[in-house]
C-alpha cells in the first residue's frame, strides 16, 4: 500500500483559532494557555469523526462500532444522480470487477499485494470520492450539535472578516510526490456550507487485497444470462452490480484516504467529574422542566453541547452493558485501576434500570458510591469504564485535562497508561496543562530510541512511543492576527521535554522570589 502521512488538519478563524495545521498521530497532544482553543480543534475533530461516515450508530452506548454509512450514503447517490454512473462508466466498472475476481479466484494475485484500480474505474471513483454528499453530507449540522449553537456563524473567530475554515489533507510521504493526492475544504458560514474537494490524476487509488477477497464475487461476476432475467431488466442488473462493486470500492478506498476520522469517537470532557456525580439531577431536572413546558412560561433550558450530551447518555447507558469482549492481552482498565485508583469502579443497575456507579477500594469488601470517593478517582472512572465497554482498539479517544486532580507522581502514571492504551491500538487526543505530562511523555519517546535490552528497569519501558507516533501541539495567542496560531513542538532532548511555555513560568516564579529574598535582606538592620 502507498504510505501516507497522518491526515491534515487546517483551521482559521474558527472560535479562539487564528489558524492551525495540525496532524493525527497515534497520540495527539494539545498544550498551551487557557481559552486558546484547544477544547474547539478537540470538539471539531469529534465532530468530523461523527460526519464522516460514522453517523448512523446511535448514540445509546451501545458497545458495538458505529456503523459505516459509505456504501449507504453511496447508494443513495447513484440512485437519486443519474449522472453519476452512465452506462459506458458501468461496462467499465464491471470489466474490472470480472477481470479482479478471476485473478483472486485463480491465484493469479499475489496474497496481501495491494490491488491497482485501472484507469477507467478511477475516472469513475475519484468524483465521488470528493463528493460532499457521500462523505461529509452533515459536518455542518454535526459542528452545530457538537458546539451546542443553533447557527456556526457564532463559531466565527470575534473580529474576524472571514468565515470560519477546515480543511483536511493527506498528503504522501514521498517527498518527490505529489504534494496533495487529497484534500476537503469546508467554508462554514452558518448561511450553508461551502465545499470543494480534489484528488490529483497523479494519485494512485490503490485497495488492500485482503479487503478484496470478502466482496460479493460469486453474485457479481454470475452471467445475468444464467439468472433468467426479462430483457428489459437486464440494464438495471448491470446497473445494481456495478454499485455493489462500487460501495465495496468506495469504503475500501475512502476508509484509507481519510483515517483516522471515518473510526468511532468517544469524548470525555473536562468536566466529567461533575458530570459523573450529578448525572441522577441533571436528567430529573430535564424530565421535569420537559413536562411543565405546556403548563407554564419559562425560560428554556440552555442546550447541551453535543459532546456533553453524548457523554451523559453513554454514562446512562452503561448499567446494561456487558464489559466487552477482549483478546487477553486487553488489560487497560484493570491496569488503571491497579495502578493509579487502588480499588475497582462498579457499575450496576438500580430497580428502576438507572445506572449506579461505586468504588471498591482494594483488600474491602465495601463498595463507596462514588460522589464520597475522591476527586482523582471520580475523574478517572470515567475513562475505566469508557475502556471496559466502550472502547476498541482502533477506536479514537479523546480526553479533556487527563492531569485533573491527580498528584504529580500520577499525573506521570496516568501518562504511561495512556501510552500502554496507544500501543493497544487505540488513537488519543489529550489537551493538558501538565508540564508532568509532557516531561513524562518525552521520557517514553526517547526511551524508544533505545535497545530492548538497555531498556530493562525502567518505568513504562514496555509502552515507549516512536516519535512518529507522538505529535505535541502549542497554542499560542498572538495580537496579530487575534487568535491563536498553533504549531507543533519537537521534543528538546538538553531540556527533556517538549517545552510548551511551562518552565517560564517556574523561573518567574523564582525569579521573584530571589527579589524578594533581596528586599529583605536589605532592608535588615546591620548587626
Amino acid at each position: 500500500m502507498p504510505t501516507y502521512k497522518p491526515l491534515e488538519i487546517e483551521v482559521s478563524d474558527f472560535g479562539p483559532i487564528a489558524r492551525a495545521k495540525v496532524e493525527l498521530r497515534p497520540l495527539t497532544v494539545f498544550v498551551g494557555p487557557s481559552n486558546t482553543g484547544k477544547s474547539y480543534l478537540a470538539m471539531l475533530i469529534y465532530a468530523l469523526h461523527h460526519s464522516a461516515g460514522t453517523f448512523g450508530y446511535s448514540r445509546l452506548g451501545q458497545a458495538s462500532h458505529i456503523r459505516r454509512l459509505f456504501s449507504y450514503r453511496l447508494g443513495w447517490a447513484l440512485r437519486e444522480r443519474d449522472e453519476l454512473l452512465s452506462d459506458n462508466d458501468v461496462s467499465a466498472v464491471l470489466d474490472w470487477g470480472t477481470d479482479i475476481a478471476s485473478r483472486i479466484a485463480e491465484k493469479k494475485h499475489p496474497s496481501g499485494f495491494p490491488i491497482q484500480v485501472s484507469d477507467r474505474v478511477a475516472k469513475v471513483i475519484i468524483p465521488m470520492l470528493v463528493d460532499k454528499e457521500i462523505l461529509f453530507s452533515e459536518l455542518e449540522k454535526e459542528i452545530a450539535r457538537c458546539f451546542g449553537v443553533e447557527d456556526t456563524a457564532k463559531l466565527k473567530r470575534n473580529g474576524s472578516p472571514n468565515d470560519s475554515r477546515v480543511k483536511l489533507v493527506r498528503r504522501m510521504r514521498n517527498d518527490t510526490g505529489p504534494p496533495d493526492p487529497l484534500s476537503y475544504d469546508f467554508q462554514i458560514s452558518g448561511e450553508g456550507q461551502i465545499y470543494s474537494g480534489s484528488i490529483l490524476d497523479s494519485a494512485p487509488i490503490l485497495i488492500r487485497e485482503d479487503e478484496a477477497r470478502l466482496w460479493n464475487w460469486e453474485d457479481l461476476t454470475e452471467p445475468i444470462s444464467s439468472i433468467g432475467l426479462p430483457r428489459r431488466h437486464e440494464s438495471l442488473e448491470r446497473r445494481r452490480r456495478a454499485t455493489a462493486i462500487l460501495s465495496d470500492l468506495f469504503e475500501s478506498i475512502a476508509s484509507l484516504m481519510i483515517d483516522p476520522i471515518n473510526r468511532m469517537a468517544h469524548y470525555l470532557p473536562a468536566d466529567r467529574a461533575g458530570v459523573m456525580h450529578a448525572h441522577r439531577i441533571v436528567v430529573q431536572s430535564l424530565v421535569q422542566r420537559s413536562s411543565r413546558a405546556a403548563l407554564q412560561r419559562e425560560e428554556p433550558l440552555p442546550a447541551l453541547s453535543g459532546v456533553l450530551a453524548d457523554f451523559l447518555e453513554q454514562l446512562i447507558g452503561l448499567g446494561d452493558l456487558p464489559a466487552l469482549e477482549r483478546k487477553e492481552d486487553w488489560d487497560l482498565p484493570h491496569r488503571l485501576e491497579g495502578d493509579i485508583l487502588g480499588g475497582k469502579v462498579h457499575e450496576k443497575q438500580s430497580a428502576t434500570g438507572y445506572p449506579i456507579f461505586s468504588y471498591q477500594p482494594a483488600g474491602s469488601k465495601d463498595e463507596i458510591p462514588l460522589m464520597r470517593t475522591s476527586s482523582m478517582v471520580s475523574e478517572l472512572a470515567p475513562v475505566v469504564l469508557y475502556l471496559r465497554h466502550l472502547v476498541q482498539s482502533g477506536d479514537m479517544l479523546i480526553i479533556e485535562e487527563p492531569e485533573s486532580h491527580l498528584h504529580p507522581g500520577m499525573q506521570a502514571e496516568f501518562t504511561r497508561q495512556l501510552a500502554a492504551v496507544v500501543r493497544a491500538g487505540v488513537r488519543v487526543i489529550i489537551t493538558t496543562h501538565s508540564d508532568y505530562v509532557l516531561e513524562e511523555l518525552a521520557n517514553l519517546v526517547r526511551m524508544s530510541e533505545l535497545p530492548e535490552s538497555q531498556q530493562a528497569g525502567l518505568e513504562g519501558a514496555e509502552f515507549a512511543l516512536e516519535p512518529e507516533e507522538v505529535g505535541v501541539w502549542l497554542f499560542e495567542p498572538k495580537k496579530r492576527p487575534k487568535g491563536t496560531v498553533v504549531k507543533e513542538i519537537k521534543l528538546d532532548t538538553d531540556s527533556g521535554s517538549f517545552p510548551a511555555g511551562y518552565g517560564d513560568v517556574t523561573e518567574a516564579l523564582y525569579n521573584e522570589w530571589v527579589e524578594i529574598e533581596s528586599r529583605i535582606v536589605e532592608n535588615k538592620p546591620n548587626p
